[in-house]
């Protein structure tokens, strides 16, 4: 949606809750984008910008909307002990924070584009340690060493209520409560935490999140997805503690395809970013997948965005998918 908005001419910050903002950016963003990409790029069901911050704002976080950027929004808990007795209260999130506008948002975008299955998403939720950063701010960094025993009741309230909201979502779209195929974890906070940590601190919280959500784990059902992003290479073996099945490092300058692999037995995907595919040329792009295969990624990513969004921006992604279809022919 950033990429059809800038085509389009919308604002960046209109895309998060501009009912004709969105309308405008998928009906004259999209045939410009297939004009210039050509139709092997998949454009997504016409929605609002995706908002990590949705579950924050049903506990009580305001949503900011800059100026033509992202969406933020600011810690509310000044205390651990505030944060518990919050997060202990009974919560319907269907009337809370900007649910409720959001909810009307998505039925008549639908009304809007009744020839699309519009399932209500766009309002996120992030994992355990993310969310105990977003809602106690940086104090969080230092909770954990000045008081633990409630630090670790205030991140198991948070992980239940993470658990709750996702509940939620779920049974808006007429979904289980509990996934049989498999759940997924968004957490990058987790990665400031240095390994070490990780048994006490993340670990704990991640599975009592994937507990939560699925009802079996194993190699058929019930599979752990994980993204996060700049983890350290002596990071990995832990993702094979929590029997993750796939990792997505997206962002991660300490890592590469031959460490990821070498670390963990996860599968995992590798992002060619936006500003690499600004920045590279057509040879860069080939190099890259040609390595990041020979690395053992066994998926990779690019996603078109607003700053790599232009006719040479096509011609690297043709040499993208080329060298792709090319190394998957080739290593299987």
């Amino acid at each position: 949606m950033p990429a059809l908005g800038k085509l389009a001419g919308v604002p960046h910050h209109r895309l998060f809750y501009d009912l004709d903002a969105i309308i405008e950016a998928y009906t004259v963003g999209k045939p410009r984008a297939l004009e210039i990409f050509g139709h092997d790029i998949t454009i997504p069901p016409p929605f609002w910008e995706g908002i990590s911050y949705g579950h924050a704002n049903a506990l009580g976080c305001e949503l900011v909307f800059p100026e033509d950027s992202e969406v933020a929004t600011r810690p509310i808990y000044g205390s651990l002990e505030k944060g518990i007795d919050a997060l202990r209260q009974d919560i319907d999130f269907s009337a809370s924070g900007r649910i409720p506008y959001y909810l009307d948002l998505w039925k008549k975008l639908q009304r809007a584009f009744p020839e699309e299955q519009l399932s209500f998403g766009g309002l996120k939720a992030e994992g355990p340690m993310t969310t105990a950063w977003i809602l106690r701010g940086h104090d969080f960094f230092t909770d954990v060493y000045d008081d633990p025993p409630l630090a670790r009741e205030y991140l198991a309230a948070v992980t239940d209520s993470i658990i709750q909201f996702q509940r939620f979502i779920r049974r808006v779209n007429g979904a289980p409560e509990v996934s049989e195929w498999g759940v997924g974890l968004v957490d990058d906070i987790a990665a400031m935490f240095r390994p070490e940590l990780w048994p006490e601190w993340v670990i704990p919280f991640e599975e009592q999140y994937f507990r939560g959500l699925t009802t079996h784990t194993g190699p058929t059902t019930g599979k752990r997805h994980a993204h996060i992003e700049n983890l350290a290479p002596s990071h990995l073996p832990y993702l094979d503690t929590m029997d993750i099945y796939s990792f997505d490092p997206s962002v991660s300058p300490r890592l590469t395809p031959s460490l990821v692999r070498d670390g963990c037995r996860s599968r995992f995907s590798w992002l060619l970013n936006p500003m690499q595919l600004r920045d590279f040329s057509e040879e860069n792009v080939r190099r890259w997948v040609e390595e990041s295969v020979a690395g053992g990624a066994s998926h990779l990513e690019l996603h078109i965005e607003r700053i790599a969004c232009d006719v040479a921006s096509a011609r690297k992604l043709a040499a993208f998918l080329k060298s792709a279809k090319n190394g998957r022919s080739t290593h299987g």
